[in-house]
C-alpha cells in the first residue's frame, strides 16, 4: 500500500512540475490500455488450464437443483442417487442371461436390490387400470416390506420411466458443434480472468486517473479499490450460492410443468450463470458509488435520506428488469440486498458533510 501511494505521489508531483499535453494524455491513455490488455490475458491463460475445474464449479449449482427436486418425489429413506442406480439397475437385469443376472445381484447392495424391485412392480403396474394397480402390487410383492416401499414411492409420485435422469442432468447436455466446448472454455477463462485480475485492472486505471484528483480525492479513491473488490466477490458469491440454485429451481419446475424435459444445452446454461453472477457482483458495487461521492460532498446525508421512498421502488424496479426469473422470490433476492447496501451507505458515511455544512461551505 505504501509502495502504490509513493508511486501515485512521485507521478503527480512530475505532473504538477509540467503541464502534459493533448497527446502526451492520449499517449499515456494507449499505455495504460495496453497494460490492462496484458494483465486481462495473461490471466485469461492462466484461467485457461482450469476451465474443467471451473465448468464444473458452475454446473454444481444445476446439479443440486436436480438432486433436490428428485429428492422431494422420494420418500425420506430413499436416496436420490440410489433410486437413480436401482433404474440403472433393474434395466441392466431385465436383459442380462440368468446366471450373469445372478452375478450381478450378489455384487449390488441389498437396498439397491429392493428397489429395483420396486421400480420393475411399479412400471408393471402403471400398464392395468387404476382400481387393478393396488390388488397387483400387493399380490405381486415378494414381502410385506416390499409391498409398503412400492405404495411409499407410487403415493410420491416417483420418477419410474427415466433410467438415469440424474447422471444426464448432472453432465448438463452436451456440445452440438465441433468447436462448442473450445469456444466456452475460452469464455469461461475470459470471464474468470477478468475477475481475477481486475484489482490490478482497477489499479492501472486509477493510477492513470490519480494525478488529476485532488489528495481527499485520491484517499477516498484508494479506500474505494479495495471495498470495491470485497463487494464484487461478496456479490458474485452471494449470486451463486442463494440466487442461482433459486432461479434454476424455477425454472426447472416449470418446465416440468408444462410437460418439457429439461435438456439444457451446456453453452446456454454457462452464459446465463455467469451473466447472473456479474450481475449481482455489480451490483453490490452501489457503496463503492455512493460512500465517495458523500464524502466529498457531492451527495449530502439529507439528500440520500429524503429520496430513501424512490430508491426503495427503485430497487424493485431494477429487480423486475434484471431478475432473471419472474418469480417474487428471485426479484426479492436481488431488491432487498440493493436497497440494504443503499441503507448501509447512509449508516457508514458518518463523516459526510450534512446540508447545514455544505450550505456554510457554499456561503
Amino acid at each position: 500500500m505504501n509502495i502504490i501511494r509513493q508511486k501515485e505521489e512521485e507521478k503527480t508531483s512530475r505532473a504538477a512540475t509540467q503541464e502534459m499535453s493533448f497527446l502526451d494524455h492520449l499517449e499515456e491513455l494507449r499505455r495504460t490500455l495496453v497494460r490492462m490488455g496484458a494483465v486481462t490475458l495473461v490471466s485469461m491463460l492462466a484461467c485457461f488450464f482450469f476451465t474443467p475445474t471451473l465448468m464444473n464449479f458452475l454446473r454444481l449449482p444445476a446439479q443440486r437443483v436436480w438432486i433436490a427436486h428428485e429428492q422431494s418425489h422420494l420418500p425420506a429413506q430413499v436416496d436420490a442417487q440410489d433410486w437413480v442406480d436401482a433404474k440403472r439397475y433393474a434395466q441392466s437385469r431385465a436383459v442380462l442371461p440368468a446366471d450373469a443376472a445372478a452375478a450381478l445381484e450378489q455384487r449390488v447392495p441389498v437396498n439397491i436390490r429392493n428397489l429395483a424391485d420396486a421400480v420393475v412392480l411399479l412400471r408393471a403396474a402403471e400398464l392395468l387400470p387404476h382400481n387393478e394397480r393396488e390388488p397387483f402390487l400387493q399380490q405381486a410383492s415378494s414381502s410385506e416390506e416390499l409391498h409398503s416401499l412400492c405404495r411409499s414411492l407410487q403415493s410420491n409420485d416417483a420418477d419410474l420411466q427415466s433410467e438415469a435422469e440424474g447422471q444426464a442432468s448432472s453432465r448438463i447436455m452436451g456440445a452440438f458443434r465441433p468447436g462448442e466446448a473450445f469456444m466456452l472454455s475460452v469464455q469461461l477463462a475470459f470471464f474468470g480472468g477478468v475477475i481475477v485480475a481486475s484489482p490490478a485492472l482497477l489499479y492501472l486505471l486509477l493510477n492513470f486517473v490519480m494525478p488529476g484528483l485532488l489528495e481527499k480525492e485520491r484517499r477516498v479513491v484508494r479506500r474505494s479499490l479495495w471495498w470495491g473488490i470485497a463487494l464484487f466477490v461478496l456479490g458474485c458469491s452471494f449470486a451463486y450460492f442463494a440466487v442461482l440454485p433459486r432461479v434454476l429451481t424455477f425454472f426447472y419446475e416449470y418446465s416440468l410443468d408444462m410437460g418439457i424435459s429439461n435438456d439444457w444445452r451446456i453453452g446456454y446454461y454457462l452464459t446465463f450463470a455467469v451473466k447472473l453472477i456479474l450481475v449481482f457482483g455489480i451490483i453490490f458495487e452501489l457503496p463503492v458509488v455512493l460512500i465517495p461521492l458523500m464524502k466529498l460532498g457531492i451527495l449530502t446525508r439529507g439528500l440520500m435520506k429524503r429520496i430513501r421512498p424512490y430508491i426503495f421502488v427503485g430497487s424493485f424496479a431494477v429487480a423486475l428488469v434484471l431478475a432473471p426469473a419472474p418469480d417474487p422470490g428471485t426479484m426479492l433476492l436481488m431488491a432487498l440486498p440493493l436497497y440494504l447496501l443503499y441503507e448501509l451507505c447512509l449508516l457508514f458515511a458518518r463523516e459526510a458533510p450534512r446540508d447545514d455544512q455544505s450550505d456554510s461551505l457554499s456561503a
